[in-house]
């Protein structure tokens, strides 16, 4: 027996199916990825520059404890608003400082005191130093862990 194959002729076969991949979703959510690390990146670049000024620091300075202010008000400035920042000078400052970060400044308020605001010319010793540095580094990295969690 044999069909005839001309009485298919209403049977329409249409056009194929969509070969429809997700292809382009993932180009998208890479996108997104890569926007997300990349402003992540651009905020957190200025503290490692910061970082790295840090350490650029010589211990041995006269200016030592002067220096380490100026830093700590130039690398605040990055992160918070001028008004809040600029005002702030001796123990309010340092009050600021462990507010901000899980630090301990206020330790250091008497040598503060003494060499930055009262001009005096008072030798500091090398642990103190190191200790003073240390704790500029626990601050900035508490804030890098803050920038990371978007919280500032």
């Amino acid at each position: 027996m044999k069909f005839d194959v001309t009485l298919l002729r209403d049977i329409h076969t249409g056009e194929p199916p969509v070969d429809f991949s997700y292809g382009f979703l993932w180009w998208i959510i890479l996108l997104i990825i890569l926007a997300i690390v990349g402003y992540s990146v651009y905020r957190l670049l200025p503290l490692f520059a910061a970082i790295k000024r840090l350490n650029k620091i010589d211990l041995n300075n006269e200016a030592f404890i002067p220096l380490i202010n100026y830093w700590l008000k130039e690398t605040a400035l990055i992160m918070y608003p001028r008004d809040v920042v600029a005002p702030l000078y001796g123990l309010n400052w340092l009050r600021f400082l462990d507010q901000t970060g899980n630090t301990h400044f206020e330790d250091f308020s008497h040598a503060w005191e003494s060499v930055i605001y009262n001009w005096q010319n008072m030798e500091v010793r090398m642990e103190e130093k190191k200790m003073l540095v240390k704790e500029c580094k626990k601050w900035i990295y508490s804030n890098i862990r803050r920038r990371i969690w978007w919280k500032s």
